[in-house]
């Protein structure tokens, strides 16, 4: 087996040339560059499987190789070396995916762990990498046998989600655990009560990303019950008004003026417009809202043979690419803080209902998300009829 290459980058000559001694008598390969730029070019053309860099440089420093290399090569795995004042900017790089931290001076066995560490989630990478290509090629195989290859096919992208969806909340954690453990190595509240934010808010990925999976995963026996269509659109209106005022969002509701009563689902109904507000109200990131007032409208219609819910919002919109790509895959817009889940569970909803979910949306300007049901009532012996209600 050919021994692992590393890619060594540190303007610090010293440290290069001891830590270049350490770990070429440990069997690696090592690639030693004094500078982030120089440490780019060796990347490129070796393509080392393991990148250990200090933090701060001259030009290019470790954050920005760091993202460089994980837009080159998002597998590869980069250790930081840290100073113990470092701890904002090692934060920093976990959201770029850092994989692991050594601080000055470096422990030759804290270097050896972190680098096990690194050995590990390769192989493990492989592995999966592997199963997906089995994976791929059996789907392959069986779409073309009857409609039980349309079950494949979902596993596979919700396996694909899954990765993405735990690769992020794991990142997470990692970080949150680094910090406490700082925290109590110092005594530092600050770290502590940092450490802990984040952890809980990993937490609450984990509970979100097993409710979508379960969600999206049961077989849905639809319960149709007589139901007002503003009913459900109502209780989202109380349930999310408390968070639209710590966001700062003016969320309306406007109702239908029709009295009637439709067949529907009323908790299915209810999480697809949940989702979907909860959505909206994330489509405001920093830059939107300084000069203009935020915005949710959550509306209800009755017309000729449908009934229509719309949430619409003046946030950041979608790029084409999030759009061509919106309702066919685990795709979401909401970067390491979202699964995908959600939107693929509420489309999965609607179809079960016989009904559509387009959308509509503006880079700069926000979306707006339509759900439009058949109108369906009972009879009078009990079938389920539509009905023109006009």
């Amino acid at each position: 087996m050919k021994p692992f290459k590393l890619l060594l980058v540190d303007d610090e000559e010293g440290i290069r040339k001891v830590l270049k001694i350490t770990l070429e008598s440990a069997g690696y390969e090592v690639l030693p560059a004094p500078d982030g730029e120089t440490g780019l070019d060796i990347f490129t053309r070796e393509k080392p499987d393991i990148v250990i860099t200090d933090i701060k440089m001259p030009g290019i420093d470790g954050i920005e190789l760091l993202k460089r290399i994980k837009n080159l090569n998002p597998e590869t795995e980069v250790i930081m070396i840290t100073g113990h004042g470092d701890m904002d900017l090692a934060v920093k790089s976990l959201q770029y995916e850092a994989a692991d931290f050594i601080t000055k001076p470096i422990d030759s066995h804290d270097l050896e762990s972190a680098i096990k560490k690194a050995e590990d989630r390769i192989s493990i990478g492989k592995n999966i990498k592997t199963y997906m290509d089995d994976l791929k090629i059996l789907v392959e195989e069986k779409d073309k046998k009857l409609s039980e290859s349309e079950k494949l096919i979902t596993i596979g992208q919700t396996i694909a989600g899954m990765s993405h969806a735990i690769k992020n909340i794991t990142g997470g954690l990692k970080g949150s655990s680094f910090i406490l453990e700082q925290g109590i190595e110092h005594e530092n509240r600050q770290y502590l009560k940092q450490g802990w934010e984040m952890m809980k808010g990993n937490i609450d990925k984990i509970t979100k990303l097993s409710l979508d999976l379960l969600n999206y995963a049961k077989t849905t026996r639809l319960n149709f019950e007589p139901e007002n269509p503003n009913t459900p659109a109502r209780e989202i209106m109380q349930l999310m008004s408390h968070k639209a005022k710590e966001k700062k969002i003016i969320f309306k509701f406007l109702p239908s003026t029709e009295k009637i009563l439709i067949l529907m689902d009323h908790d299915a109904i209810h999480n697809c417009l949940l989702n979907l507000v909860t959505n909206a109200f994330d489509a405001f990131d920093e830059s939107v809202g300084k000069n203009r007032q935020r915005q949710v409208t959550l509306s209800t219609a009755i017309l000729k043979k449908e009934i229509l819910y719309s949430v619409k919002d003046n946030g950041s919109g979608m790029s084409e690419t999030v759009k061509a790509s919106l309702f066919k895959e685990f795709i979401t817009t909401k970067g390491m803080n979202g699964t995908g889940f959600g939107l693929m569970t509420t489309k999965k909803i609607i179809e079960e209902h016989q009904g559509v979910i387009c959308f509509q949306t503006e880079p700069g300007k926000g979306s707006e998300f339509s759900i439009r049901l058949p109108l369906k009532i009972k009879d009078s012996k009990g079938g389920t009829l539509g009905k023109d209600f006009h």
